[in-house]
């Protein structure tokens, strides 16, 4: 690769290694011509095959998935253990962001924050672009990202988003959902959801696009548990979970199984159909019917932990 020109990578799979296993080069040049937007494996289908959502509290897990570990290999390649300065776009109301980023400076590597140094506020950043381009550039943010769901502003720009792309919106609306059929406390928004925000805004050709997207898909029941343990000498809590998918089919045939299956039939809030089993108190176990886009995953220790929880409840 070369060290003046412009290098676009992506992930091409879900994991990846510091070795750069899993990163694709797109293109590579001093005068690239064409933006590979979509990239090749993205930050939604690891969303969906793990049947999780972007989370606000704690680490931005998202952030280093869809940007770090396709990045830091190239730059390493790059840079072969010489100094460099890794520029990003924090504007000038973000310098706490720019602050926290700098703390993962080291010998060789300096985070330098442009936009901060010049003054340039979101503002700014966009008079500048509008003078150069000749059209206004929306900031750029996942159309399922909580973060920009987080404020009324946020949201009133995502409803503008969703108006002009619905395709967008009912991305968001099939990620939220998967997630949520697994847990009913995973939502875009917190205290609300994207399913509310779509109806409230009455982005009807975003429910249209969403009814061919679940129109399109094979369906599965899902097995989930959940248990809460303790770990480490901190003794945090941790919440271990596993899925298992106990068949597979058009959405009626998995609708009809989910009947003939044991627990407590119960539709939530939010509209989806659970079979709820008897567990410990610290524990969770449903059944429930999805798009067939989840893996099947559960830690080694899980079957250990979850035997220890429900030892009462069992025997």
């Amino acid at each position: 690769m070369r060290r003046d020109g412009f290098v676009q990578c992506a992930r091409s799979q879900r994991l990846t290694t510091t070795r750069g296993d899993g990163v694709v080069v797109l293109d590579d040049s001093t005068h690239p011509e064409r933006l590979h937007f979509r990239g090749r494996y993205r930050l939604s289908n690891e969303m969906l095959s793990q049947g999780t959502i972007p989370q606000l509290g704690g680490f931005r897990s998202c952030s280093v998935h869809s940007k770090a570990n396709a990045l830091e290999p190239v730059i390493a390649a790059l840079t072969q253990g010489q100094p460099y300065r890794h520029a990003i776009g924090f504007e000038a109301g973000e310098r706490a962001r720019a602050a926290k980023d700098a703390q993962y400076n080291t010998e060789r590597r300096t985070g330098w924050y442009p936009l901060v140094e010049w003054g340039f506020d979101r503002a700014k950043a966009q008079e500048y672009v509008t003078a150069v381009i000749g059209q206004p550039f929306p900031k750029s943010a996942c159309s399922y990202c909580c973060f920009a769901m987080a404020t009324e502003t946020g949201r009133a720009n995502q409803v503008e988003r969703y108006r002009a792309e619905p395709q967008a919106g009912a991305q968001a609306l099939m990620l939220e959902t998967v997630a949520r059929a697994l847990n009913p406390r995973q939502t875009l928004i917190a205290g609300s959801s994207a399913a509310d925000l779509v109806a409230a805004a009455g982005l009807t050709e975003v429910l249209t696009e969403f009814g061919v997207l679940l129109e399109e898909s094979t369906f599965a029941v899902y097995e989930v548990r959940r248990v809460k343990t303790q770990v480490g000498e901190t003794r945090r809590t941790m919440t271990a979970r596993s899925v298992r998918t106990i068949a597979r089919g058009a959405r009626t045939a998995m609708d009809k199984h989910l009947e003939g299956l044991a627990g407590r039939r119960e539709v939530g809030p939010d509209g989806i159909t659970r079979h709820i089993m008897p567990t410990a108190e610290r524990c969770e176990h449903l059944l429930v019917v999805a798009p067939a886009v989840v893996e099947d995953k559960q830690r080694p220790q899980f079957e250990r932990m979850w035997q220890e929880a429900n030892s009462d409840t069992l025997f």
